[in-house]
């Protein structure tokens, strides 16, 4: 594929993206996009389709899903590069794995950002929504007051400490524990235990919703 053909005039259908230049078309987040879908269009027309009729979609829709978000151009731009490709478990200067400086970097950037923004002393600015964050914040919950106890209990550091009789024992810990959400039509979520969601198959689930007569909560 030839420069010539990634930069060639868009379809007269794209949809136009307005930026700090002044004009819909003629500044360079329009001709980031339009470089970016050329490049996709050669490969999957189809998703290119997709996206330009998405960016459509948002433009004469309002989002009234709490989980939906919009990002500006730069964030997209950054997302699709090649961050991506990159595979970094565990904190900064703390990976499992070599050649991470650069994540390093941009989790820094990230953290020093929302310090900033929200005026917090820490801040963690690893990605996690939906059910994966939920899960982080019931195993937190019970690693602190489970887990920690419990290997305190026995003298030992970590879990790979135990025996294999101990850990198990420590596992039908974790699993016999009860998730008390709200109900589903009183503005709950499936990841409160409910059987469909992987919480629900993990712990005891029981829920709480609203009187109809004076709309307290309650069992």
């Amino acid at each position: 594929m030839l420069v010539t053909d990634i930069l060639s005039p868009a379809p007269q259908t794209e949809p136009t993206w307005s930026d700090s230049s002044g004009g819909d078309d003629a500044g360079p987040v329009s001709q980031a996009y339009r470089t970016i879908l050329s490049v996709v269009e050669t490969i999957e027309p189809r998703i290119a389709g997709a996206i330009r009729s998405e960016l459509t979609d948002q433009r004469g829709s309002l989002k009234l899903i709490a989980s939906e978000n919009y990002a500006s151009p730069a964030v997209l731009l950054t997302m699709g590069s090649w961050l991506s490709d990159k595979y970094a478990e565990g904190t900064i200067g703390h990976r499992f794995y070599a050649g991470c400086q650069n994540i390093d970097t941009v989790e820094t950037v990230a953290a020093e950002h929302a310090r900033e923004l929200f005026g917090a002393e820490y801040a963690y600015a690893q990605p996690h929504s939906g059910i994966d964050a939920n899960l982080v914040a019931f195993w937190a919950i019970l690693a602190n007051r489970i887990e920690l106890p419990e290997l305190a209990d026995r003298g030992v550091k970590t879990v790979n400490d135990l025996t294999e009789e101990q850990w198990e024992e420590l596992r039908h810990k974790f699993g016999n524990q009860r998730a008390l959400g709200m109900s589903l039509d009183a503005g709950g979520h499936l990841t409160h235990g409910f059987r469909p969601n992987i919480s629900g198959k993990m712990f005891h689930q029981r829920s709480y919703g609203t009187d109809p007569e004076t709309q307290l909560l309650g069992l």
